[in-house]
Formats: structure tokens, C-alpha cells, sequence
């Protein structure tokens, strides 16, 4: 048992060994496995099952190509049932958009031109800038301009199709947009104000053809003019002029130069050639030009803001005789103002006189002015003088008399003092005798006082009948006692 267990084993593991080569190695990855590398994409076709239907990608069992394409990676497909082809993926960069056609799918009905998804025809979603994997058995794409508006500028929208077909009322402003070229066209009108210009030009001195505007005037004569207009397009207005003139350019040819030859015409033919000599007759003509373009713009949905005569070209033969009547009449103007001028000089110099004799008596009298107020001026300042003085003794002497009155103050004060002192003395010196008890004894503690410092005074008692005892026997018993105490308190201050 043993034995045949370890057989099936054997067995066992001899089949898994040949599955994971045969069948992993060579038939998975030597033969089935299928790269696709980045960038590309695999196209897959069904080789089995029933044919996929007309106009249609075929299913997982259907024979055919099927519409989902491999991305970039290995991949395993049986080669008996399917077959590969690497197709490249759709770059579009920014800036572009890319229109895509399907070749299958339902057939459009009747009044549609873009299809949606399973139907035939151009469809209506547009690819963005960016990497895509587009089938190209059923479909095909093509790399436009994406719609990028311009600041000054705004797009009017012409819708293709739908019940809304033509031009839309809104316009795009600036910026940037993916939008379907099939579906909607997209005219880029610029906005705001722009000029017409043009110059008359001479070949000698016959004019170029077609240069200036001209036309004819009251004397028969040929005028030529250099012209400017100021003129343009709202935002507003950009989808009717589009709907009635086609482009800008169009608008320029139709309506501003037709109506520019037409008005200056009609006003040009009531003025000679002389009067546009005249500097008032052209801004005149001007204004009068101005008006009636601006009449006609506001008519026409466009915004005329000036027209600008920048130049007269009469006719050669007029001109050279006006301009020599006016270069006379000028010579004249000029004799006249030079007799005016030596009119003008001859009493200037007369007046000059007069103004210098003015002058002098002006200054005489101003000299004699000055003096009397020089005069009155010193003789007020002199008195001012005296008053202060006066003024300035007076306070002095009242300075003197505070003074005195404060010294005999002073000195009454201080002889009070003294006095007052004295008293003070003579009070304390009463009141020392009282205290020791006469005069005698004040006066034997003064003489105490008086004596030397280093005098030392022993009393001692000698009995009666001694000449010590006799001599101390006028003292009273006070007196000795205190200079005893005093005789004693110096004795210790010592020691």
C-alpha cells in the first residue's frame, strides 16, 4: 500500500510538472501571451462564433472585431481564436481638439448631422487634449483648433442644427473652449473701436488713382481729402452684423467707405474751393460730416465716435490763384499793422514823457513828504523821551523813600531786639540769685566757676575755732553745699 501510494504521488506530481510546463510555459507564455507597449493599444478580432452583425462590433462570442481595445501590458488571448494588431493611441495636444466619425452604428434620422453614441456620422462629443485610445475599424479621428477668443475680441455662435439653427443671440466672451466645429461655427469678431484710413497721394502734381476721397465742388472744382474714421463693434451687436454683413472686413467695404465717398459727397458739392481754404468752412465741414456718419452707424447697429479731415488737396490751378489773393490780401494786412505798429511807437514815446515829467514831480513831492513826516516823526519821539524820563525820576524817588522807610524799620527792629536781650539778662540773672539765695552765694559760684581747671579744693572740717571754720562761718549751708557738689562733679569729670 505503502509502495502504491507513493506511485500516485509520483504520478501526481509528474502531471502537475507537465501542466506548468506544457501548458504555463509554452502554451500560456510562448504562446498565448501577446504585449502591447505604451502608447499603443491592441486592436482585438474574433476568428470564432457567428458573424457579428453589419455596421457593428462584435460581442465576446461573436466573430468580428470587438469594439474594447487592450491597453499596454501582457495579455493572454488564444491565437485559434483571436487575433491582435497594435494600433497607435490618439495624442492630442493642448490648444486642440479632436472630431471624431464613426463608420458604425445606427443610420442618423432625417434633419440630424451629429450622431451620439451607437450611431452612425460625426459625433457630437469632442476628445480634449490628452492621450486616447480610439478604435480605428470604426472609427476616426481628426485633430482641429480648439476655439480660443482673444481679449478684444468675443465669438459669435452659428448653431448648425436643431430648432434653434443660426446665429445665437449670445456671444463667447475671451477665453477658452471645446467646441464642435460640426456643431457650432464660430466667428471671432473683434470688438471696441477701430480705424479707417486714407491718404491722397501725388504722382507729380496729377493725384494716384484711387488715393484720398474726392468730389466735386459748388465751382465745378475737384477736391481731394485725407480722411480718418473712428469706428466699432460692440458685443451687443456682434451676432446681427455677422448675420447681416458677413465679417468685419465686410462691414468696412459694404457700409463705412460707401457711406464715407457718399456724405462727403453730398456735403462737399455745397462749398467752394475757396471756402475750404478757410479754416472755419473745414472744421465746419467736418462736424457736418461727423453727424451724418453717426446718423447712419446709429441706423446700422455700428459705432461711429469721429471723422477726421486731416487734409485739403484743391485743384493745382485754384489753389496757386487763392493762395496768391491771400498772400496779398496778407502783404496788405501787414502794411497796415506796420503803420499801426510806427502809430503805436510814436505815442509810446509820448507817453514815456510824460510818465518820466510824472516821475520827477512824484519824487519831489514824495521827498518833501518824507521830510515833514521825518520831522514830526523826531520831534514826537523827543517828547516820548522827556515823558519817560520823567517817569523814570519818579520812580526812583519812590524807590528811595521805600528804601528809607525799610531801613528805619530795619533799625527800630533791631533795637528792640537788644533790648528785649537785655531784659532777657538782667530776668535770668535775677532769677540765678534768687535761686542761690543771694548774691553772695552767686557770686561765690561764679567765682567757682571761674577758677582754673586743674585746682583741686579739699574741705575739710577743722573743728570749731579754727581760722578755716571762723572764715567759712558767713556761708550759708546752701551756698557751701552747692559749690561743694559742683567742686565734686568736676573732680569726677576729670578722673
Amino acid at each position: 500500500m505503502k509502495k502504491l501510494g507513493l506511485v500516485v504521488l509520483i504520478a501526481l506530481g509528474c502531471v502537475f510538472f507537465a501542466y506548468v510546463i506544457l501548458y504555463q510555459a509554452i502554451w500560456r507564455w510562448g504562446i498565448c501571451r501577446k504585449y502591447c507597449s505604451y502608447g499603443q493599444s491592441l486592436l482585438v478580432t474574433r476568428k470564432t462564433g457567428a458573424p457579428a452583425g453589419r455596421d457593428a462590433y462584435a460581442t465576446e462570442s461573436q466573430m468580428g472585431v470587438q469594439e474594447q481595445m487592450a491597453g499596454p501590458g501582457r495579455h493572454f488571448l488564444n491565437p485559434w481564436v483571436y487575433s491582435v494588431r497594435s494600433v497607435p493611441n490618439v495624442l492630442i495636444p493642448a490648444g486642440k481638439i479632436a472630431v471624431v466619425k464613426s463608420n458604425l452604428g445606427k443610420d442618423l434620422p432625417e434633419g440630424r448631422f451629429l450622431a451620439e453614441p451607437g450611431e452612425k456620422g460625426t459625433l457630437r462629443t469632442v476628445l480634449t487634449p490628452g492621450t486616447w485610445r480610439v478604435n480605428n475599424h470604426g472609427q476616426k479621428a481628426e485633430i482641429v483648433d480648439a476655439t480660443i477668443i482673444d481679449p478684444g475680441y468675443v465669438g459669435v455662435q452659428t448653431l448648425r442644427e436643431g430648432k434653434d439653427k443660426g446665429i445665437l443671440a449670445d456671444v463667447l466672451q475671451p477665453g477658452y473652449y471645446n467646441i464642435n466645429p460640426r456643431e457650432k461655427r464660430i466667428d471671432v469678431v473683434e470688438i471696441g473701436y477701430r480705424m479707417w484710413s486714407v491718404q491722397t497721394e501725388f504722382s507729380g502734381t496729377a493725384v494716384k488713382k484711387d488715393s484720398g476721397v474726392s468730389f466735386p465742388l459748388a465751382d465745378g472744382k475737384e477736391m481731394y481729402i485725407d480722411f480718418t474714421v473712428v469706428w466699432g463693434i460692440f458685443p451687443q451687436d456682434a451676432p446681427r452684423i455677422i448675420k447681416e454683413y458677413g465679417t468685419v472686413e465686410m462691414v468696412e467695404s459694404k457700409i463705412i467707405v460707401p457711406q464715407i465717398l457718399s456724405i462727403c459727397k453730398n456735403i462737399g458739392s455745397n462749398y467752394t474751393t475757396l471756402q475750404f481754404i478757410e479754416g472755419e468752412t473745414r472744421e465746419k465741414f467736418q462736424n457736418e460730416v461727423t453727424t451724418a456718419l453717426q446718423k447712419i452707424g446709429k441706423e446700422k447697429g455700428i459705432h461711429m465716435l469721429i471723422a477726421l479731415v486731416r487734409g485739403f488737396h484743391p485743384a493745382q490751378d485754384i489753389k496757386e490763384t487763392i493762395q496768391a489773393g491771400m498772400i496779398a490780401e496778407e502783404e496788405k494786412n501787414t502794411l497796415l499793422i506796420e503803420q499801426k505798429t510806427d502809430q503805436v511807437a510814436a505815442q509810446l514815446e509820448k507817453a514815456e514823457k510824460i510818465v518820466d515829467i510824472a516821475v520827477k514831480d512824484f519824487n519831489a513831492e514824495t521827498s518833501a513828504l518824507v521830510a515833514g513826516e521825518r520831522e514830526s516823526g523826531e520831534k514826537k519821539a523827543a517828547e516820548i523821551k522827556a515823558k519817560a524820563e520823567r517817569e523814570v525820576a519818579a520812580r526812583k524817588r519812590q524807590t528811595a523813600e521805600v528804601e528809607a522807610t525799610a531801613l528805619r524799620i530795619e533799625g527800630q527792629a533791631k533795637a528792640d531786639v537788644i533790648e528785649a536781650q537785655k531784659k532777657a539778662d538782667a530776668k535770668r540773672l535775677e532769677l540765678l540769685i534768687s535761686a542761690f539765695g543771694g548774691p553772695g552765694p552767686f557770686n561765690l559760684f561764679t567765682f567757682a566757676e571761674n577758677l582754673p581747671k586743674d585746682l583741686k579744693i579739699k574741705y575739710r572740717y577743722a573743728g570749731s575755732g579754727t581760722l578755716w571754720t571762723d572764715a567759712m562761718g558767713g556761708l550759708n549751708e546752701l551756698s557751701a553745699r552747692k559749690l561743694l557738689e559742683y567742686l565734686n562733679r568736676k573732680e569726677k569729670e576729670k578722673e
